[in-house]
């Protein structure tokens, strides 16, 4: 009976560990939240971006993904990455449930496991780490030994070292975990969270000259989003579509209930507090990729707790899902889609397209002819503020000098920086000759692009639309403008 146990988990894990690879390098899709400043650092790191990257929501992730994108490419290098990681946790499931079989074929079936088998981005990693600190502190918390505290401070730091949600999350954990502890217990497990965090202050300290800079970069950046709205477009909406919503919720395991029944609850109570915590707080910003931080530790409890008709129901259910949302993916192994993934897919049910045009592939033809047609060159790209991000991530040549952002480029010869600032004033009500002023704000760093030398832009779709610029040739669907030369006429008086 073991032997034909073994035999079967070992066959569906090689035919998923299979397909989860096949549709990971096949598919051209990638994520699409975030995904382009993760792809920006991994090349800028690699020595292989042609422009100034935006502020990533984490460079350490970039940094551990340059060697990848040096041997095979930004975004096969990633995915590789993200296979390894992923398998990881699968390995790392297997030895933390005892080699429990229901909580292997659960994860490796269910719809998060598959939803995040192209996505590039810094959860998966964060949550390998967030898995193993939480199986030491579920150690600790039934035997306190020092060294499973001080294993699993250190890796829900390293877990915060790549994704800046993890400060959140970790709150949730110590909250849920520390609340019957000595307080000596509770300092050490922050101690050690702060020495597992480590590697991103020093980082910090290394490129910014401040070793807090992404931690307050960011949370003053949710802060400002939440209450004056992000400078850029479409973020805003993030939050307002009750689709994402239904997405999200279809996507939580249905046996989920049994962690509230009375006898689980009672013995399980810290971990009950810690998911319904987190959860909740995902539904503040309900996004799927968000769920797979805890998603691993989620299928731990309810692989070795479901019974036979439960786990043979949610196993039929999870199959039913993973093979909904592995489809889009599967489309875009050749096609193009308006329904790249599972959320999109809910969200324009009814009015799905197939594309049979490949345009990245287009672009990068078009960027082909332009460097051979305008080498040595520094383009200015638009429409929009961030369009220079597209070229720079497709382009692999050497011909192309930098794309620069049509925002900065404007910024420049405004002779102005600021992009946004919020200042808080506390006005005396009496006759006091002085006050007090918080302010804050994002500005255009110094750079050393030579602004004045850029003779051509760059427009994708459309030409660009940008004063003294003119269309002087358009490709498939990249339009190349020239700046005119301005003559000054000095006044005779």
């Amino acid at each position: 009976m073991n032997r034909d146990w073994n035999r079967k988990t070992i066959f569906i894990l090689l035919l998923t560990g299979i397909l989860f690879v096949f549709v990971s390098l096949s598919t051209q899709y990638y994520g699409h939240i975030d995904s382009a400043e993760y792809r920006s650092v991994a090349k800028y790191f690699a020595g292989e971006y042609s422009a100034d990257i935006r502020s990533s929501h984490s460079l350490s992730y970039g940094l551990i993904n340059a060697p990848f994108v040096v041997v095979f490419g930004s975004i096969l290098g990633m995915k590789i990455l993200n296979i390894l990681l992923m398998s990881l946790i699968i390995l790392s499931l297997y030895y933390i449930s005892n080699k429990n079989k229901n909580v292997l074929i659960l994860f490796v079936l269910s719809p998060l496991f598959w939803y995040s088998a192209p996505w590039i981005g810094p959860i998966q990693v964060s949550a390998l780490l967030l898995l193993l600190g939480f199986s030491l502190l579920e150690k600790w918390d039934k035997d306190p030994r020092w060294d499973y505290l001080a294993g699993a401070g250190i890796l829900v730091g390293l877990s915060w070292v790549f994704w800046n949600t993890i400060l959140f999350i970790a709150i949730f954990l110590f909250a849920s975990y520390f609340f019957d502890k000595k307080v000596h217990e509770a300092i050490g497990f922050i101690l050690f969270v702060l020495m597992g965090l480590l590697p991103l202050l020093i980082m910090d300290y290394i490129f910014y000259n401040f070793p807090f800079y992404s931690i307050l970069k960011n949370l003053i950046g949710i802060i400002t989003a939440f209450k004056y709205g992000s400078i850029y477009p479409g973020v805003n909406q993030v939050t307002n579509s009750i689709l994402d919503l239904v997405s999200f919720i279809l996507l939580i395991p249905f046996f989920s209930v049994i962690f509230f029944k009375r006898k689980f609850a009672l013995a399980n109570k810290k971990f009950l507090v810690f998911i319904s915590i987190t959860i909740l707080f995902f539904l503040l910003n309900p996004q799927i990729r968000y769920l797979l931080i805890i998603w691993p530790i989620l299928i731990l409890y309810l692989g070795k707790n479901l019974n036979k008709k439960q786990y043979a129901l949610q196993v039929a259910i999870f199959a039913i899902l993973s093979l909904i949302i592995i489809n889009p993916y599967l489309i875009q192994i050749k096609y193009s889609t308006n329904s790249p993934d599972f959320t999109s897919l809910i969200s324009n049910f009814g009015r799905w397209e197939i594309l049979d045009k490949d345009v990245k592939a287009q672009i990068i033809n078009d960027l082909n002819e332009i460097e051979k047609d305008y080498p040595n060159q520094t383009f200015v790209v638009g429409n929009k503020a961030d369009d220079y991000i597209i070229p720079a991530l497709l382009y692999s040549g050497d011909n192309i000098k930098e794309f620069v952002s049509i925002q900065d480029y404007k910024l420049h010869y405004a002779n102005e920086s600021r992009l946004f600032e919020k200042r808080i004033v506390f006005n005396p009500n009496i006759n006091d000759r002085r006050r007090i002023w918080i302010g804050g704000g994002l500005e255009k760093a110094e750079d050393d692009t030579q602004y004045d030398l850029i003779e051509y832009g760059l427009g994708i779709w459309e030409p660009l639309e940008l004063d003294n610029f003119t269309l002087i040739k358009r490709y498939e669907l990249i339009h190349i403008s020239k700046r005119e030369k301005v003559k000054f006429i000095k006044a005779i008086e």
